[in-house]
């Protein structure tokens, strides 16, 4: 007879946890800050997780861009998009419906820093995204030499 036990454990992210959204961007954790040293919006929404976007161009994950465009769309129109690079929803239509919530076409937003109070000198691309905790995490590895 085998018995076969799983134990599930709830973890809090930490620094050099691997994450990946669904088109295989994969990145670590680097950095934990705050909630009120990360930037916000003029509404006040503050973003849970900030992504190098020195990453785009040698990755050319276009899917991701365009899912989190939909995303954003997909708030405010109530209803599903298709967020991918292959036969999704046109740019040109999410782009019509962000404008009309009042946002902009390309889906950027001006954000306040947390820590000093002033806009940012670049608009930030930003809105809803899928992301995922991947199995790698630093609790469980141990180094030795």
């Amino acid at each position: 007879m085998i018995i076969k036990v799983l134990l599930r454990q709830l973890r809090r992210p930490e620094l050099g946890d691997k994450l990946s959204s669904r088109h295989g961007q994969k990145g670590v954790c680097g950095y934990i800050v705050g909630q009120e040293d990360m930037p916000f919006s003029e509404t006040g929404w503050c973003p849970d997780l900030i992504m190098n976007p020195h990453g785009f161009p040698s990755r050319m994950t276009v899917g991701k861009l365009i899912e989190l465009l939909a995303g954003k769309a997909a708030c405010f129109d109530g209803k599903f998009k298709y967020g991918t690079a292959f036969h999704g929803d046109k740019v040109d239509d999410v782009g019509k419906i962000l404008i009309k919530n009042g946002f902009s076409y390309s889906g950027k937003d001006c954000l306040i820093s947390g820590i000093t109070g002033e806009y940012l000198n670049c608009y930030v691309f930003c809105g809803p995204i899928f992301y995922q905790r991947l199995k790698h995490m630093v609790a469980d590895k141990m180094h030795a030499r």
